[in-house]
């Protein structure tokens, strides 16, 4: 099992530079991994920072853990630029980038405010669909049909490409039957208060998916039994870090061996 963070990018956050040193203090705990929020603001209304400038920050401070968004909501951003600013930081950190992807909601008007076509869920699983057919082939670097051939992007480190996960609610279908669809690299679930086995063991079902085919990453919440988790099939443990919290408060939790902070 690895154990990563799940931080907020908005107040005391949204300063790359902090980022960067929470970041480094995670990894000198023995954390696996720090993931950044991908939001425009959401019910607080404080704005976010930027999450590819802000994992470049991240890359440069650290050498050992994974880093990536948690989660890009695909449709309300362009792909061609989603796959430049991926492999650029999947070549700054020397290949330790995931891009994690899902719908987005627009309960606080990330969306609407801006009179985005993906109007509803509907929309925007249609989007994050054609969005993620054309991702696979920029991060590769491949020839893009799409855009008449042409290669639309520097592949990053990681070969074949960077690695995509999907987000998924705890029992709810969608996100791993979209992982088994387009064939990717991982699950990011979401919407537990304590997480358990049959969480683990249910998604994979949905998505005829097998333990240890793909990783299967629980976020926010509680991991009583880490253990347990493993054995079922996850692979990655992820406490959230929410809006409201200070610089200082960051800076003590990551430097906590992870599985002992409120885990």
């Amino acid at each position: 099992m690895r154990w990563g963070l799940s931080i907020s990018l908005s107040g005391d956050l949204a300063d790359p530079g902090l980022l960067a040193r929470a970041a480094l203090a995670a990894e000198r705990a023995g954390w696996d991994g720090v993931f950044v929020w991908d939001h425009l603001w959401n019910r607080t209304l404080v704005p976010f920072a930027d999450p590819f400038v802000t994992l470049a920050a991240v890359a440069m401070a650290t050498e050992r853990v994974v880093i990536g968004t948690m989660v890009t909501a695909l449709p309300r951003r362009r792909p061609q630029l989603v796959a430049q600013s991926t492999t650029s930081v999947d070549r700054l950190s020397n290949g330790r980038m995931v891009l994690s992807l899902g719908l987005g909601v627009d309960s606080y008007g990330e969306y609407s405010v801006f009179d985005e076509p993906a109007v509803d869920d509907r929309a925007r699983a249609a989007a994050l669909d054609a969005g993620i057919s054309v991702l696979k082939q920029m991060l590769a670097g491949e020839p893009v049909e799409h855009a008449g051939g042409r290669v639309t992007t520097q592949a990053g480190v990681r070969q074949p490409r960077v690695p995509i996960w999907i987000a998924g609610r705890a029992g709810l279908t969608a996100g791993p039957r979209r992982v088994r669809r387009h064939g990717l690299e991982g699950l990011a679930l979401v919407d537990a208060d304590v997480w358990t086995p049959e969480h683990v063991t249910t998604a994979l079902r949905a998505g005829d998916l097998r333990a240890g085919e793909i990783e299967v990453a629980l976020v926010g919440g509680t991991h009583p039994d880490a253990e347990a988790l493993s054995a079922a099939g996850a692979t990655w443990c992820i406490p959230e870090i929410l809006p409201g919290a200070t610089g200082a408060d960051v800076l003590a939790l990551v430097g906590t061996p992870p599985g002992s902070a409120g885990s």
